[in-house]
């Protein structure tokens, strides 16, 4: 009992020092608030309410690729991070966010006039993909703000909390929207209009927001080089990753693990339907709210070890938990057994409760305190790139494998399809978890030494 008082009372505003106080207030009303808005654009939610509402007017094989677009579009989006790291740098951080909150709120309204039909379909996936586009410019300008208002020490902690309440926010807004679209196909509308609604709230706390020291930070970032045109964004990376090898050798593990590991949720969305014949509530609690309300309770566990271990040392060992989970996908659909599917998704909040932090917190212990955003900007962009192939390739080898008739031991085509798929998935990740194990054996100890500079 004393433990878990102790866990409630670290999302209170006085578990932080004085000065951190009214920042810590206004981002937690801002996440609680913005993730109910950003919770019916999560992958397993969008891309199950479009294989369902839209079967009946596209073809399923170019309904699957728009599955896995929708799937993939956070990721996609990313794509397009260097612009806002070179759109910001060495200006205010705060209006900006601002103005992205905006557009997302806007973007997401936009997608209760998406009539049924395939230019709907079309529609919906557009608008999607550039509310993401708008998102990954908040998270990345994010960690600068971070780095300001929270001292090393429990910024880990702090980030944490707002994870911790993004995903519980998420999981229950999945919750919510499967659970009316199972009685109410046609309420998806009115359902839009009220989640977006609820992102006014985060857009007006930002709005009071306020950076410390925002001025000495925004002049070492014009000290430290000029600045860059948004459009030189991938000079940015290039540069970053020519410059660090260390980090450069980071992002090729990250880019095989999340490679891998991004072929999952598309297949499942589609397995859930095509093989499981499953409704709304339950393949969105599979693929998205199990995982996200997991998740708080494996974040603090990994914040404190994230707290004290640098980032390579922390995805050596938190990376095989998606090598599990991929691996019990693969053989819930190959027994048909739905059990291991929510298993699955059991163990894939477990991972991403510390790959999330990892991945907004992971890039500090290798960049130097004035080119945080340019080093957030080469994970974000390297992220979106595999977010163009990884979808294409899952549902390219699914769609391939049905189309052939491809069947193993008398098992039916749609099983031994996502099957195969999702063995892909595994492999790749265990490849990816073995690089990260290399890598931290080969810097030895200058991760402990990286981690106390980054403090």
């Amino acid at each position: 009992m004393a433990w878990l008082l102790s866990y409630f009372r670290s999302f209170l505003p006085v578990a932080f020092p004085r000065f951190a106080r009214r920042s810590y207030s206004l981002e937690l009303i801002t996440v609680i608030c913005f993730s109910t808005t950003l919770g019916i654009v999560e992958g397993g939610v969008i891309s199950n309410i479009a294989k369902r509402r839209f079967e009946d007017v596209v073809e399923a094989e170019a309904l699957n690729f728009y599955v896995a677009l929708l799937f993939a579009a956070p990721d996609l989006a990313n794509i397009l991070s260097f612009f806002w790291s070179g759109l910001s740098h060495g200006r205010p951080k705060i209006p900006l966010i601002n103005l992205l909150q905006l557009c997302v709120i806007l973007l997401i309204a936009l997608m209760a006039l998406t009539p049924v039909s395939s230019t709907g379909l079309f529609a919906m996936v557009a608008v999607a993909i550039l509310a993401r586009v708008c998102w990954s410019g908040i998270i990345t300008l994010r960690p600068t703000v971070w780095r300001s208002n929270y001292p090393a020490i429990m910024r880990a902690t702090a980030v944490g909390n707002f994870q911790t309440m993004q995903y519980v926010m998420a999981g229950v807004v999945g919750v919510v929207v499967g659970s009316v679209l199972n009685v109410h196909p046609g309420w998806f509308p009115p359902l839009v209009i009220s989640v977006a609604s609820v992102g006014l709230i985060a857009f007006f706390a930002t709005r009071k927001q306020r950076v410390r020291r925002e001025k000495q930070m925004r002049r070492a970032e014009l000290d430290s080089a000029p600045i860059m045109k948004p459009w030189h964004g991938p000079l940015v990376v290039w540069r970053v990753l020519h410059k660090d090898p260390m980090w450069a050798r980071f992002m090729l593990w990250m880019f095989v693990l999340g490679l891998g590991n991004m072929l999952l949720g598309p297949i499942l969305t589609i397995v859930l339907r095509d093989q499981f014949d499953l409704g709304y509530l339950r393949s969105i609690l599979i693929t998205s709210s199990i995982m996200a309300l997991v998740m708080p309770l494996s974040i603090p566990i990994w914040a404190r070890y994230l707290d004290r271990s640098h980032v390579v040392r922390f995805r050596a060992r938190q990376t095989w938990m998606f090598v599990g989970s991929a691996t019990i996908a693969c053989l819930g659909v190959l027994f048909h057994r739905v059990e291991l599917l929510y298993l699955t998704a059991v163990l894939q909040g477990v991972a991403y409760g510390g790959g999330t932090l990892a991945w907004n917190l992971g890039h500090v212990d290798f960049a130097p305190p004035t080119h945080t955003s340019q080093y957030m900007a080469s994970h974000v962009t390297l992220n979106g790139i595999r977010g163009l192939i990884a979808p294409f390739f899952a549902v390219g080898l699914y769609n391939g494998g049905v189309s052939a008739g491809l069947s193993i031991l008398g098992l039916g085509v749609t099983t031994t399809s996502a099957a195969a798929v999702l063995a892909v998935s595994a492999i790749m990740s265990a490849i990816g978890a073995t690089g990260f194990g290399r890598l931290l054996t080969h810097m030895g100890d200058r991760a402990t030494l990286a981690k106390a500079r980054s403090a």
